[in-house]
């Protein structure tokens, strides 16, 4: 939870804005006040997006597919306006840690605790499917463990279940798919039509993770995570006997072969009830963001963090395992196909595609437009395209593997983000001041935007030269960065100073912040300047 700064507007709608409890590639979310003082979790989307008609058609059916689901294991909208200047939704705020913040936090939950939330989320799919909804992101960060139970969240991918119904964004239509990679099913994962079981299988890869701190299909890149989804052996080692065959069921890799939600809530329940449902550090975490929100409201001092250290007397210690949950897991775009590792294990018997279908499959396992997009932490963007010659860059990298030699900062990775778009990808990599204190910035930003050729829109290069002039209004031209650069009127929030540059299909956008304050122009733009010119030479950007 983060203090908003003075400069930042202090109302959304009718609700008081008191701070910051996140942010993302999309947007951010806001700890709100209505007028009858109860709190509220406000979601505001990034004004970057707020021109694109079809985002705002999807924030449209994120509203749509909350309120249907508002129910005692959802977090109740309270109001929305999908056609304000920024698109906001807000829903009852829900004091209590995500599960994925838990489990870093404090380990993984013992299987008593597990199996009662195993029970809250068949018991909100029950709901959300019977609505007709499908989830497709179920996964840690979007399960709140409140002191009362569990509250499943963000509906921003959720869809109708009917198979007739028009996917939410142009993506998807052109056979993309949205989810989180460790969580994604099989079906999800390969781009097949989705029914309510797909939310099974990810509640079953949740559990394993709420077991054991690591999701069962991690591999060492999404493509490895992805193929290990589709094809590979669960990694079960730490789940405990009581609960394994319930995983294995969930996590069947035939959708007719797992259990529906209500089969579930027979076979965990029932549960004793409980005056407090979550292990002791747990409702310590809960405890600690009321006395947060407390003091932030002037109602007591701020608490003293609580640091969990070693492992907790009541979970078994597991051996060691690969690839462990990582501190982020954004909701990323895959590919439609994911290719196989060279000697994937088998599980169980593969459903039977028709020789079309596997022909097609084996093809676009090696065509050179297979693309591969992922979020903050999980990977890169890679392109392989038969012509390279057509536009100067081919790749995008994930942030994790940009080498921007900046020696005055260090890295800053909870800003981060990845975004993939119809004509191409666009990634953020932020960094803030280390220990120099003679540094005159305070953070810089870069955003990388590639135009990717595509048959129906045209030749990348053009299409990036038209963006770049249409956003040039108002600045000031500088060309001799790239093959045409401008210094940007900062939008609110972004920097003391914004560099805007285009080469070939590759634009860069270099927002810096200061850290003592004066004209821009004599203390930051060199900085951007310098920056920029490192943003262009990454070696994994070109071909």
């Amino acid at each position: 939870m983060k203090p908003l700064d003075d400069s930042e507007p202090t109302e959304v709608g009718p609700y008081r804005l008191l701070a910051e409890l996140g942010h993302g590639g999309m947007g951010r979310v806001l700890l709100g006040a209505a007028h009858d003082g109860r709190l509220a979790a406000v979601k505001q989307v990034h004004a970057r997006f707020a021109s694109d008609d079809d985002f705002r058609a999807r924030f449209r059916r994120e509203v749509a597919a909350s309120r249907r689901v508002s129910g005692a294991y959802t977090a109740a909208v309270m109001d929305a306006d999908a056609d304000a200047a920024l698109p906001w939704l807000a829903s009852v705020f829900v004091t209590g840690p995500s599960l994925g913040a838990a489990v870093r936090e404090t380990g993984p939950l013992p299987e008593a605790a597990v199996r009662r939330l195993a029970l809250g989320l068949a018991t909100a799919l029950t709901e959300i499917h019977r609505v007709g909804l499908i989830h497709r992101d179920l996964k840690p960060e979007n399960v709140l463990l409140a002191e009362d139970g569990v509250r499943v969240i963000d509906f921003g991918i959720a869809r109708a279940a009917d198979p007739g119904a028009a996917e939410p964004t142009q993506l998807t239509q052109t056979g993309w798919v949205i989810g989180s990679p460790p969580f994604m099913s099989p079906e999800q994962a390969e781009s097949r039509e989705l029914t309510p079981a797909s939310d099974v299988f990810s509640l079953g890869a949740v559990l394993v993770l709420a077991l054991t701190g690591a999701s069962p299909f991690a591999g060492s890149s999404t493509f490895q995570t992805l193929a290990n989804v589709v094809q590979g052996v669960p990694d079960l080692s730490g789940v405990p006997t009581g609960l394994r065959g319930i995983v294995e069921e969930c996590l069947a890799k035939d959708p007719a072969a797992r259990p529906t939600p209500a089969r579930l809530i027979g076979l965990l329940g029932p549960v004793p009830p409980a005056a407090r449902v979550w292990p002791p550090a747990v409702h310590a975490l809960v405890a600690d963001q009321q006395a947060r929100i407390g003091a932030l409201l002037g109602e007591g001092p701020a608490p003293t963090p609580t640091v969990v250290v070693g492992p907790r007397p009541d979970v078994p210690v597991t051996p060691a395992r690969p690839a462990p949950y990582p501190t982020a897991q954004p909701t990323v775009t895959a590919p439609a196909r994911i290719p196989a590792p060279a000697a994937a294990p088998s599980y169980g018997p593969a459903p039977q595609e028709p020789p079309r279908r596997r022909r097609a499959r084996t093809v676009a396992l090696v065509a050179a437009g297979l693309l591969v997009v992922a979020g903050t932490g999980v990977g890169g963007y890679f392109l392989l395209r038969e012509d390279p010659d057509t536009d100067k860059y081919r790749s995008l990298p994930a942030c994790q593997d940009v080498n921007l030699a900046l020696p005055s900062y260090e890295r800053n990775p909870e800003r981060d983000f990845s975004v993939a778009r119809a004509d191409g990808p666009e990634i953020r990599c932020s960094w803030t001041t280390g220990k120099s204190d003679g540094a005159k910035a305070e953070s810089a930003e870069v955003w990388w935007n590639l135009k990717t050729p595509t048959g129906t829109l045209g030749e990348a290069t053009d299409r990036q030269k038209t963006e770049h002039a249409a956003q040039s209004d108002g600045g000031t031209m500088n060309p001799d960065i790239g093959d045409e650069a401008y210094w940007a009127v900062p939008a609110p929030g972004e920097g003391d100073c914004v560099l805007r540059l285009r080469d070939s299909n590759l634009t860069l956008r270099v927002s810096v912040t200061l850290k003592v304050k004066g004209e821009p122009g004599t203390n930051c733009r060199p900085e951007a300047v310098s920056i920029a010119r490192k943003a262009l030479d990454v070696p994994v950007l070109s071909p």
